[in-house]
């Protein structure tokens, strides 16, 4: 590599660093646990709450077609602006056709916020792929576990700040209300975040419009945007893969495990143990930052010693959080602090999994392989979702029938069943992750 392109590939590589810092906060105001709040005040219920969060991953399936439209496109950079503007203006305008005055029906506010919140995560994922394809041609292997871990802490740091801003907003609003009696008014709150963080969205677009495209970083790499046009077979090419397919099996099991306790746990958190938004994004921004100075070290350690082994300790880890889910109670919801401890082991998951996806994937279908990863794991991560959503209400129906064997507090709740399910999941998912294999050339030394 000449010494006009290393230049051009360290910028490059800044201007990620900082798209990665301002989306990040622009996500964290605007996150899924906010809008699962704000379904929370427009009445919404476990079922509801389940299909809006479950909505956008199976939209998320329009994202097969990503390769499709970047050839059409032929620039990443520009299809990569044009997604994230198109998602940012939509999120921009949920609180408008969301709030609960906009209908005589107060169902169709929700209606409306889920479709709109669908709209947005639906071009932020389509966006994505054609991100991480990017990224995937433009990072020599040798160096991209630790560009992946220096981009995922300033993400995530971006995160830790939203979560902040949005917990400060909602908390001083929250106190407001009550003090002129006017609890109703919590909603508007939540749309103050969804705005500031559509604009910070929009804003991470900067970065992005001055990033080098692959090829005037390296002439020699192989840019998948100047590959022949796909065809349909590649669609299903990942799948069929021996190497990559086992990096699927742990994607899929991982997100069933998390989908399926996702709308439960957010209930459990804001109805049993009676967290505010402010008190549970304080939690996350505080688990966040952790992972924030363990990804960079992380992202070095993988370079030199493979991503496998990582993987199983950290998913072990985060297997572990199930426990304080068990023994957690109103009177002593402290013990989440456990949970949220487990937790940081995300930050490994964070580093090897995009690492993995990019190194298993062929140098010129970095944009199918990537499209592949993302789509069929989110699916099942929306329909575990979906799953999980609907066995808590069943579970809850049960309870009113039973004599106490269902009842909230007993460790056989509606909660506690569904906690063990995910629990029996995450550790088959420790047996998947030890399969998937390293990358050529990244075999721990």
């Amino acid at each position: 590599m000449g010494r006009s392109a290393a230049s051009s590939l360290r910028n490059s590589l800044k201007l990620a660093y900082a798209n990665g810092a301002l989306w990040g906060a622009g996500s964290g105001l605007a996150s899924v646990s906010l809008i699962a709040y704000f379904a929370r005040e427009l009445h919404a219920g476990g079922t509801a709450i389940a299909w809006i969060l479950a909505a956008p991953s199976l939209a998320g399936l329009l994202r097969l077609g990503t390769p499709w439209w970047l050839h059409r496109v032929a620039s990443r950079r520009r299809f990569c602006v044009m997604m994230f503007l198109a998602s940012a203006a939509t999120l921009a305008a949920l609180p408008f056709v969301a709030a609960p005055s906009r209908f005589v029906d107060p169902s169709w506010s929700l209606v409306a916020l889920g479709s709109a919140w669908s709209l947005a995560q639906t071009l932020e994922f389509i966006a994505v792929v054609g991100l991480w394809s990017w990224f995937g041609d433009l990072v020599p292997a040798a160096v991209r576990g630790r560009f992946v871990g220096r981009r995922e802490a300033w993400l995530t740091a971006g995160l830790v700040a939203g979560g902040f801003a949005a917990a400060a907003i909602t908390w001083a609003w929250q106190r407001h209300c009550a003090a002129i009696g006017r609890p109703e008014l919590l909603w508007r709150s939540y749309a103050a975040c969804a705005s500031f963080g559509a604009a910070l969205s929009a804003l991470a677009t900067l970065p992005l419009a001055h990033m080098a495209e692959p090829n005037a970083a390296n002439c020699s790499m192989r840019n998948s945007v100047t590959s022949p046009l796909p065809r349909l077979g590649d669609l299903v090419r990942p799948l069929v893969d021996p190497r990559f397919r086992r990096l699927m099996a742990f994607g899929v099991c991982f997100s069933v495990a998390n989908g399926l306790v996702q709308s439960p746990r957010q209930i459990f958190m804001a109805s049993v143990l009676r967290l505010e938004l402010a008190e549970k994004r304080s939690l996350d921004a505080a688990s966040r930052g952790a992972q924030i100075l363990l990804m960079p070290w992380l992202g070095k350690l993988v370079d030199r010693r493979g991503n496998v082994r990582l993987l199983v300790v950290s998913w072990s880890t985060v297997s572990l959080a199930t426990v304080f889910l068990f023994i957690v109670t109103p009177a002593a919801r402290w013990l989440i602090v456990g949970a949220y401890v487990c937790w940081i082991a995300y930050a490994g998951l964070n580093v090897t999994l995009p690492n993995l996806m990019l190194g298993l994937s062929p140098h010129a279908s970095t944009a199918n392989y990537a499209a592949a990863w993302f789509a069929w794991t989110q699916l099942a991560y929306s329909l575990s979702i979906l799953g999980g959503g609907y066995l808590f209400d069943r579970l809850a129906a049960m309870q009113e029938k039973s004599d106490g064997l269902l009842a909230i507090g007993g460790w056989l709740d509606r909660f506690g069943i569904l906690f063990a399910a995910s629990g029996a999941l995450m550790l088959v998912g420790v047996g998947l992750a030890s399969r998937v294999p390293e990358p050529a050339g990244e075999e721990a030394a």
